[in-house]
């Protein structure tokens, strides 16, 4: 009678120890996802951040040269080689960057019309070098021409 009572006892302690080790295992894992989420919504709110501050600087160009003159510090910037715009690098610690691992695309698309000109740009900002952009800002912004 007491073989089958230690039997007994084994049997559980081995069923108690896979129960902790399930419970540690599915823990690791949602705390693993947990902290994949949390580094995604802080490369978005980056973005975030970064496609705002490009909106104001195109809010308040009125040439495209003017876009780089602001958007411009340290190097950081440059034209966009295939379309009208500007294209600036910034780092992780959103502060401009020649190297930075963020890249704002700010495109610069005047429509001109009498009395003036309206802006159309699109910025988007990509983390690293993946080719589809982070986060999308659409904008726009009217120029009165200067009075003569």
């Amino acid at each position: 009678m007491r073989k089958n009572h230690i039997t007994a006892f084994y049997v559980e302690t081995l069923l108690l120890i896979l129960v902790f080790i399930t419970i540690i295992l599915v823990l690791t894992h949602v705390f693993g996802l947990g902290r994949a989420q949390s580094a995604a919504a802080r490369e978005l709110n980056d973005a975030v951040s970064l496609a705002q501050n490009a909106a104001e600087a195109v809010a308040s160009s009125d040439s495209e040269a003017a876009l780089l003159a602001l958007l411009n510090e340290n190097g950081n910037a440059a034209p966009l080689p295939d379309t009208a715009g500007v294209a600036a690098r910034y780092g992780t610690d959103l502060r401009a960057d020649p190297e930075g691992v963020y890249r704002v695309d700010v495109t610069w698309l005047p429509w001109e019309s009498e009395g003036g000109a309206l802006i159309s740009s699109v910025i988007q900002v990509r983390c690293g070098e993946a080719p589809e952009p982070v986060y999308t800002l659409e904008t726009a912004v009217w120029i009165k021409e200067a009075a003569g």
